[in-house]
C-alpha cells in the first residue's frame, strides 16, 4: 500500500513540479553547443573574463546534455528490458531447468586421447572463469536494485528540489543566454534522471526476479563446468597414471629377460626399472595435488560467494532482527576445510629434485657422452653390442626423465597454486570471521523486552521448553552398560579412597600449619604441599558431582555423548570452586599461609559461595541454552530471564558481602602497624555496579548475544583474577620465607662478631651474661622482608595478570573496528595530492580516550615503575633519578596528548599556528611565566641544581626537595616549603652548596685570655677536633692566630666536614668539647669587662 502511495506521489510529483511548468522547449542539443564552444574559440570580440565565463558555461551545459543523452539512452534499454522481462524469465527458467538436469548426466570423456583432454581442460576453465566473473557482476547488480528502492526516492526528491532553484535561477533578468543554457541543459538531465527513477521504482521487482534468475543460472552453470572439471582432472590422472605404470612394467620385463652378464648393463637396467617406479609414485601425488587444488579452489569460490551473500545481506537486512538470524546462520555454515602442512618444505625438496633431473635429462642429450663416462669411470672398453644395449637403455631412460621433470613441473605448479589458494582461503576466511563477529555484536539478537515482551513470554517459554524435552528420553539406557559401570565404579573408587584417607591428610594439613613461619621447620615446599592435598580434598565433592551427572545424563539424555565438552567443563569449575572455598575456611591455607585475616576469609568465602550459583546460571545460558541447535538467540526467552536473575543477585547479594569483606581486610593490621591495600578490590566492588546494570540495560534493548559474549569474557577474567590472587600471595610466601631466612643468617654473623669481641676485650661477667646468645624466635616479622624484591614481585605480578586479561578481551579489538562505520563529523582538507575528506569516527574517539588514559596511568605511575626497574639496580648521581622522571613525564604526556589529538584528526600541521599565535600574544602579558618554564627545561638539561642539593637563593636558604618545569620547592631549616620561580636559577645568582663537593668548611672562633698559654691552646683546639667523629683528615684542620685585642687574643679553628647534615652536629660537639677542655686545663675565655670605681664625693 505504502509503495503503491509513493509511487503515485512519484507520478504527480513529476508532473506538477516547475521542471514541467513550461517544458524544456529552449533545450540547446549537444551539437549546437559544441558548435558555439568552436565559435568561441574564435571570437576575439569577447573580453577576457566574459570569454572565460562564457567557456565555463558551455562546458557545463555540454557536460548535462552529455548526461541527459546518456540517461536516455539508459531508460531505452531499461525499457527494453521491461518490455522483454516476462519472455527473459520464461528463457531463464528453462535453461535452470536443463542445466539441472544435465547435472545427474555425466559426459564420456574415456575415449579421448590425453591431448584432447588437456585441451577441453583448458576451454572448460576459460569458460568457468567467464561464468565466474559474469556470477560476480550479477550478484553486484542484484545487490544494487535492492537497495535502489531507497536511492530512488531520495534522488526524486533532491531533483525536484534542485529543479525548483534552477527554474527561479532561470527567469533571473541578470542570467545570461549561456547561463539559462546551462540551466535548461541541468533540467533536462533532471527530468531524464527523474523518468528513470520512475520506471525503476515501478519496475523493481521484476528486474530483481530476472538478476535472481540470471544468478540462479550462472550458479548452476558454474556447478557443471566444475563437476566436468573435475571429471575431465579424474580421467586425466587414471590415463596418465595408466601410461605409467605400463612402461614401469616394461622396465621390470626388459630387466628381467635381459640375460646378460656386463654388471654396468644390469645396473643401468635397475637404475631405468627405479626411476620407473618412482614416476609412478610422482604421478600418484601428483594426482592427489590436483585434487588438492581443486578441493581448494572451490573452498576458495565458496568463500568469495559467502562474502557476497553476507555483503547483500547486511546492505538489505540493516536494521532487522532477521539480520542477527542470518548472521549466525552464516558463521555456523563457514568452510572448516584443513590446511595442507608443510607445503613450503614439500616446494622446497621438489625445487631440488626438479634441478637434478633437469640436469641429468640435459646430460642423455649426448648419449655417447654418457657412455663413454661410463667407459672413463669403471675403466672398462664395451663392444659394440654392449655399446647398442647401453645406447637403449638410456634412450628409454631419456624419455622417463623428461616424463619425470614434466610430472615434477605439475606438481611444483599446483603445489604453488595450492600455496596462494590456501592463503587467500585463510585471509578470507579470517576476515568474514572478523566481519560476522562485528555484526553479531553491534546488531539487537531479540527483540527490547517491552511489554508484548512480556505478554509473550509464557507462550515462548512452553516453546522453548518444549524444545529442550526433545533432548531427553530413555531410549538409551540399554547402551554401553558395562563401559558406564566400569567409569562409575572407578568414579567411587577414587571416591572412596580419599575419603578413607581424609583424617591423614588433614593431620599433614595441621602438620604443615603449625611449622609455617618457624625457622627450623618452614620451608618452600610447605605451601605446595599444603595447595596439593587441598586440592585432593576437595576431590570428593567434585567426584559426587561427576557421578551424578553423569548416571543423569546418561539415563535422560539420548545422545549423553553431546554433553561430554559441558560435563567436563562443569567438573573443571567445580572442583575449582571448591579448592577456593577450602582455601578460605576457617584456619585453612589463606589464614594459616598467606596471614589473611580470619573475618574477611568468611565474608570473602561466602561470596565465592554466591558466586558460584551465579556462575551456573550464567553457565547455563552461555553453554546450554542458547547452543542448542533448535533454539536461537532470538527464541531463548528462558535464557533472557536466568540472565537478568544472576546480574540482579551479583549487583544485590554479591556487591554488599565484597564491600564488607574489603572492610574487614583493610582493617587488619599487618605486622609492621600498616593497613593492607585494598585498590584491587575497590576497583572490582566499582566493576560490581557498573557491569550488572550495563549488561540489564543491554538485555533490555535486544543485545541477547552481546551481553552473552561479554558475560563469557567476564567469567574467564574472574576466574583468572582468584587465580592470580593466590599465585601473588604464593609469591609473597616464597619471597617471605627467602628473606626471612637471609635476615637470620645475618642475625647470627653478627652475634658472632659480638661473642668475638666480648672475648677478646674481656667484659665481666655481668655483661657476658647480658649479652649471651639470646634464645632463638620462632616467628620472624615481615618487615625483614626485602621491599624491593616485594614491588619487582608486584610489577611482575601485574604485567602477567594484564597479558592474561588482554588474552582474553583481545577478540574485541576486531570487534571495535566496526565503529570505524560510524563517523562523527567529516573534514575537507587539501593536500598535495588533492582535495581529501577526513572521517572521525566513533573508533577514533575510543582510541583519543584510550590514549588520554592510558597518558594518565603512565603518567601517575612512571616514578615508581623506574624506581623498581632502574633506580634500584643502577647506581645514580644525586638528582639524576628525578631528571629522567620528569623528562619521561614530559615525553609521554607530550606524545600521549599529540596522538589523542592525531586520533580526532587535529594533526600538529593544524594547531601549531594557534600555539605560535598564543606563545606571541601570551609572551608579552605573562612573560614571567614564560621565562620561568624556559628556565624549567633548562635546569632539568644543564642541571646547575639537584634534587637534594643546599642551595641559598637571596634570604631563603634549604634543601631542594622538587624541580617542577615552572617552580622549584626549597624545604629550609624551620622545615618550611619555600616556592621560588625557576627563573631566579637561571639569571639571578645563587649559591649551591653541594653542586660538584659536598664538603664545606667550619670556623670556630673564640677570645682567649692573653694570660693563657698560647701552644697549650692550640694544642687543645686540635685535641677536641680529632675527637670529633665526623671531621675529615683531609683537609687537615688548622688553628690560626686572628688578632690581638684588649686583654684578648683571638683563635679561629677551622674544620671540614664531608657533608651538609653533619656541620650543625659538629659544631654542637665542638663547643661542647672545647669548653670541657678549657675548664679541664682553665684556660680562660676572654669576655668584655667593664670596671666600676666608686668615688666617695
Amino acid at each position: 500500500m505504502f509503495k503503491q502511495l509513493f509511487l503515485l506521489f512519484l507520478a504527480l510529483s513529476y508532473f506538477v513540479q516547475p521542471l514541467q511548468a513550461k517544458g524544456v522547449e529552449d533545450f540547446v542539443s549537444v551539437d549546437d553547443i559544441r558548435l558555439q564552444l568552436e565559435a568561441l574559440k574564435n571570437n576575439t570580440n569577447y573580453s577576457a573574463d566574459e570569454a572565460t565565463r562564457l567557456s565555463q558555461n558551455l562546458e557545463g551545459a555540454l557536460a548535462f546534455a552529455e548526461k541527459a543523452k546518456k540517461q536516455q539512452e539508459d531508460i531505452e534499454r531499461l525499457e527494453q528490458k521491461i518490455k522483454d522481462g516476462p519472455k527473459i524469465l520464461n528463457e531463464y527458467k528453462e535453461r535452470i531447468s536443463q542445466l539441472k538436469e544435465s547435472l545427474n548426466i555425466g559426459e564420456d570423456f574415456s575415449v579421448l586421447g590425453i591431448k584432447v583432454l588437456e585441451n577441453r581442460q583448458d576451454h572448460i576453465r576459460q569458460n568457468l572463469q567467464q561464468v565466474q566473473g559474469n556470477l560476480t557482476e550479477t550478484s553486484s547488480s542484484l545487490a544494487n536494485l535492492r537497495i535502489a528502492l531507497d536511492q530512488s526516492r531520495h534522488q526524486v526528491i533532491e531533483n525536484n528540489s534542485k529543479a525548483e532553484k534552477l527554474n527561479k535561477w532561470k527567469y533571473n533578468r541578470q542570467a545570461s543566454k549561456s547561463l539559462i543554457d546551462k540551466y535548461n541543459a541541468e533540467l533536462k538531465y533532471l527530468e531524464s534522471n527523474n523518468r528513470y527513477n520512475l520506471m525503476l521504482e515501478q519496475n523493481i521487482d521484476l528486474l530483481i526476479s530476472i538478476d535472481e534468475a540470471k544468478k540462479t543460472e550462472l550458479s548452476i552453470k558454474q556447478q557443471v563446468l566444475q563437476n566436468k572439471l573435475n571429471q575431465l582432472q579424474e580421467i586425466l590422472n587414471a590415463n596418465r597414471l595408466k601410461e605409467f605404470q605400463e612402461q614401469a612394467k616394461q622396465a621390470e620385463q626388459l630387466k628381467a629377460y635381459h640375460k646378460t652378464e656386463n654388471p654396468i648393463i644390469q645396473d643401468e637396467l635397475s637404475y631405468n626399472t627405479d626411476l620407473s617406479q618412482y614416476l609412478v609414485e610422482q604421478t600418484e601425488k601428483a594426482n592427489k595435488l590436483s585434487k588438492d587444488s581443486l578441493r581448494a579452489k572451490n573452498v576458495l569460490d565458496a568463500l568469495t560467494q559467502t562474502k557476497r551473500n553476507i555483503e547483500e545481506q547486511i546492505s538489505a537486512l540493516q536494521g532487522t532482527l532477521v539480520l542477527s538470524r542470518v548472521i549466525y546462520q552464516q558463521k555456523q555454515n563457514l568452510p572448516t576445510e584443513s590446511v595442507i602442512k608443510d607445503l613450503a618444505k614439500d616446494i622446497a625438496k621438489l625445487r631440488v629434485e626438479l634441478f637434478e633431473f633437469t640436469q641429468t635429462r640435459d646430460e642423455l642429450y649426448n648419449i655417447s657422452n654418457v657412455i663413454d663416462r661410463l667407459q672413463a669411470e669403471h675403466k672398462v672398453l664395451f663392444d659394440d653390442e654392449e655399446r647398442q644395449t647401453l645406447d637403449n637403455l638410456l634412450k628409454e631412460r631419456e624419455k622417463i626423465v623428461i616424463d619425470l621433470v614434466k610430472i615434477l613441473n605439475a606438481q611444483l605448479n599446483q603445489s604453488n597454486e595450492i600455496e596462494v589458494t590456501q592463503r587467500q582461503i585463510t585471509e578470507l576466511s579470517d576476515k568474514l570471521q572478523r566481519d560476522l563477529q562485528q555484526q553479531s555484536f553491534w546488531v539487537p539478537s531479540n527483540n527490547s523486552m517491552d511489554l508484548s515482551w512480556l505478554e509473550n513470554f509464557p507462550r515462548l517459554a512452553l516453546v522453548e521448553a518444549s524444545s529442550l524435552a526433545k533432548y531427553i528420553g530413555f531410549e538409551n539406557i540399554q547402551q554401553n552398560l558395562p563401559s558406564k559401570f566400569a567409569f562409575l565404579a572407578i568414579l567411587f573408587l577414587l571416591y572412596g579412597l580419599i575419603l578413607w584417607k581424609k583424617p591423614a591428610i588433614k593431620k599433614r594439613l595441621s602438620t604443615l600449619s603449625s611449622q609455617v613461619n618457624t625457622l627450623k621447620s618452614d620451608s618452600h615446599w610447605h605451601t605446595p604441599e599444603a595447595m596439593i592435598w587441598t586440592v585432593v580434598l576437595a576431590l570428593p565433592s567434585t567426584l559426587l558431582f561427576l557421578i551424578i551427572a553423569t548416571m543423569v545424563l546418561g539415563l535422560l539424555f539420548n545422545n549423553p555423548f553431546v554433553t561430554t565438552a559441558w560435563l567436563t567443563e562443569m567438573t573443571a569449575y567445580w572442583l575449582f570452586f571448591a579448592t577456593v572455598l577450602a582455601l578460605l575456611r576457617p584456619n585453612g591455607l589463606a589464614y594459616r599461609h598467606f596471614g589473611m585475616p580470619q573475618a574477611s576469609n568468611e565474608i570473602f568465602q561466602r561470596i565465592v559461595r554466591h558466586s558460584i550459583w551465579i556462575i551456573i546460571l550464567l553457565l547455563s545460558v552461555t553453554s546450554v541454552f542458547s547452543q542448542v541447535d533448535s533454539i536461537d538467540f532470538s527464541d531463548d526467552v528462558i535464557g533472557q530471564v536466568l540472565m537478568i536473575v544472576a546480574l540482579a543477585l551479583c549487583l544485590f547479594v554479591v556487591r554488599p558481602l565484597l564491600a564488607r569483606g574489603i572492610q574487614e581486610y583493610q582493617n587488619a593490621i599487618l605486622e609492621d602497624g600498616t593497613k593492607r591495600g585494598v585498590g584491587l578490590f575497590k576497583l572490582l566492588r566499582l566493576v560490581l555496579v557498573i557491569i550488572p546494570v550495563l549488561l540489564i540495560v543491554l538485555m533490555v534493548f535486544g543485545y541477547y548475544y552481546t551481553t552473552i559474549y561479554i558475560i563469557e569474557h567476564i567469567i574467564k577474567s574472574y576466574i583468572i583474577a582468584l587465580i592470580w590472587v593466590f599465585g601473588r600471595y604464593f609469591a609473597y610466601r616464597f619471597l617471605t620465607i627467602s628473606s626471612r631466612r637471609m635476615a637470620y643468617r645475618r642475625l647470627q654473623t653478627q652475634r658472632e662478631k659480638i661473642r668475638e669481641q666480648i672475648l677478646e676485650q674481656g667484659k665481666t661477667d655481668s655483661t657476658k651474661e647480658t649479652l649471651k646468645e639470646e634464645t632463638r624466635e620462632n616467628k620472624i616479622k615481615i618487615s625483614t622482608v626485602n621491599q624491593q624484591i616485594f614491588r619487582m614481585a608486584d610489577l611482575i605480578a601485574w604485567v602477567l595478570l594484564f597479558i592474561s586479561l588482554y588474552a582474553i578481551w583481545s577478540d574485541l579489538i576486531s570487534v571495535a573496528y566496526y565503529l570505524n562505520g560510524m563517523v562523527l563529523w567529516e573534514q575537507v582538507e587539501t593536500t598535495s595530492k588533492g582535495t581529501v575528506v577526513e572521517s572521525v569516527t566513533l573508533l577514533n574517539m575510543l582510541r583519543s580516550v584510550v590514549y588520554v588514559t592510558a597518558t594518565y596511568m603512565l603518567v601517575k605511575n612512571i616514578a615508581g615503575i623506574l624506581e623498581v626497574t632502574l633506580f634500584s639496580r643502577v647506581k645514580f648521581s644525586k638528582g639524576t633519578p628525578h631528571t629522567i622522571t620528569a623528562v619521561l613525564t614530559y615525553l609521554i604526556v607530550t606524545v600521549g596528548g599529540i596522538s589523542a589529538f592525531s586520533s580526532l584528526g587535529i594533526s600538529w600541521s593544524k594547531i601549531q599556528w594557534i600555539f605560535t599565535a598564543l606563545s606571541v600574544g601570551l609572551g608579552f602579558g605573562v612573560r614571567e611565566i614564560f621565562g620561568s618554564f624556559v628556565s624549567g627545561t633548562i635546569l632539568l638539561f644543564e642541571r646547575p641544581i639537584r634534587v637534594g642539593d643546599k642551595v641559598t637563593v637571596g634570604n631563603f636558604s634549604g634543601v631542594i626537595s622538587r624541580i617542577r618545569l615552572r617552580s622549584t620547592t626549597l624545604l629550609n631549616d624551620e622545615n618550611k616549603e619555600v616556592v621560588l620561580p625557576n627563573q631566579v636559577f637561571v639569571t639571578d645568582r645563587f649559591i649551591n652548596w653541594t653542586l660538584n663537593n659536598t664538603i664545606t668548611r667550619l670556623q670556630v672562633e673564640m677570645k682567649i685570655s692573653n694570660s693563657s698559654d698560647l701552644n697549650q691552646v692550640r694544642e687543645l683546639l686540635f685535641q677536641a677536633a680529632e675527637d670529633a667523629p665526623k671531621i675529615l683528615k683531609e683537609p687537615a684542620p688548622n688553628v690560626n692566630l686572628v688578632a690581638f685585642g684588649e686583654g684578648w687574643i683571638e683563635h679561629q679553628l677551622n674544620v671540614y666536614v664531608a657533608e651538609l647534615d653533619d656541620r650543625s652536629e659538629t659544631l654542637n660537639f665542638l663547643y661542647q668539647r672545647i669548653d670541657e677542655l678549657f675548664k679541664q686545663y682553665q684556660i680562660k675565655i676572654a669576655f668584655k669587662q667593664v670596671d666600676v670605681h666608686l668615688y666617695n664625693a
